[in-house]
């Protein structure tokens, strides 16, 4: 008896509606590599500016280091005075929520689609990720769709998550465990 296999040419993803015609995502693609997916040091004002006129909500004091990467920013939102790190990459494919005074380290990557390994045809998966107020993901970090880094949680180096955090934990390794708690220290 034969196991069933995957079958590629029967992926089909028209469901899939991106959010703006064609020509406002091949404008974006346009902007997006001459504005942020450069090592040119435009400043942070001009590239929220950009990505503010094609439909994200970008808050105030927001930075916005050098080659980062967003695929619809019609499908982002980012809170007052976060950080998101060189080349950190925004896979906006569902929507993608940043709270404030967050930090996206270099190299970060927020995935919001996957594919369902299970269907012969890889069928296409999108689902929101949400980095809530004071969180960091740090260097390399990767958040997977559905993924929610809660209010100061921490997402170590290289670790990888996977679903739901709990505010003010820190959260190491693949897959991401909760491995303590996060204190932080009062100012006075």
């Amino acid at each position: 008896m034969s196991r069933p296999v995957t079958n590629l040419s029967a992926f089909d993803n028209a469901w899939y509606d991106p959010g703006r015609s064609l020509g406002v995502r091949l404008a974006w693609m346009a902007v997006n590599r001459v504005f942020l997916q450069t090592w040119m040091p435009w400043p942070s004002t001009v590239k929220a500016g950009l990505l503010r006129r094609f439909g994200a909500r970008i808050g105030n004091g927001v930075v916005l280091k050098n080659h980062i990467n967003v695929k619809y920013p019609w499908k982002l939102t980012i809170g007052n005075d976060s950080w998101i790190g060189e080349g950190a990459w925004i896979d906006s494919l569902a929507n993608v929520t940043i709270g404030s005074n967050a930090c996206l380290s270099q190299g970060c990557m927020i995935e919001t689609g996957n594919h369902d390994w299970s269907k012969p045809a890889f069928d296409l998966i999108v689902r929101e990720v949400v980095v809530e107020d004071g969180a960091w993901a740090a260097v390399k970090s990767v958040l997977l769709p559905g993924s929610r880094l809660a209010s100061h949680a921490i997402l170590g180096a290289g670790s990888v998550l996977s679903g739901d955090t709990e505010p003010y934990g820190i959260y190491v390794g693949v897959p991401a465990r909760k491995v303590k708690e996060r204190s932080i220290d009062s100012v006075g």
